[in-house]
């Protein structure tokens, strides 16, 4: 049988569950939102689309006659 003091252990602990499962949520909440949304992400997009696109060039550079041929 559980005592008290037990109980209040318990008690305690889903608590503290609950109030980490809900500090998990908001940060979840906060980083797909700004992720998302942000600078950061069309930053990133863009910074990717350059490199690509650079990539392209340096590829038709070094293989372009031999890739026509094919």
């Amino acid at each position: 049988m559980l005592g008290y003091y037990d109980l209040l252990e318990q008690e305690e602990r889903s608590e503290e569950l609950l109030r980490q499962a809900e500090r998990e949520r908001l940060v979840h909440i906060a980083l797909s939102n700004s992720i998302r949304n942000g600078r950061l992400y069309c930053r990133a997009l863009g910074w990717l689309g350059s490199q690509m696109v650079g990539w392209g060039h340096s590829l038709q550079k070094r293989y372009g006659t031999a890739a026509t041929a094919v």
